[in-house]
């Protein structure tokens, strides 16, 4: 009786563990992307404008705190709860 009881029980871990197997392939199948629709995104994006590149990289440190002082607002663009510089 003991005997039966186990091999059941190996039985039922081996059903479980086949289960498992093919749960879990099926959920890595369903995430991998489709190179199709990668593409077709691609190929659908619009072009990156020439001004936005050379606006977003400054040549050098230099540049990039000149950029960053002509970012800052000025007195005219203070709100009446910030501090005057």
């Amino acid at each position: 009786m003991d005997a039966l009881i186990s091999i059941t029980g190996m039985l039922v871990c081996l059903f479980g563990l086949v289960r498992v197997i093919v749960a879990y392939s099926g959920t890595t199948r369903s995430a991998a992307p489709d190179p199709d629709r990668v593409k077709r995104i691609i190929e659908s994006a619009p072009p990156i404008q020439a001004p936005l590149i050379n606006d977003s990289l400054a040549p050098s440190p230099e540049g990039r705190r000149v950029r960053a002082q002509e970012a800052a607002p000025g007195k005219e663009d203070q709100k009446d709860h910030e501090a005057p510089c």
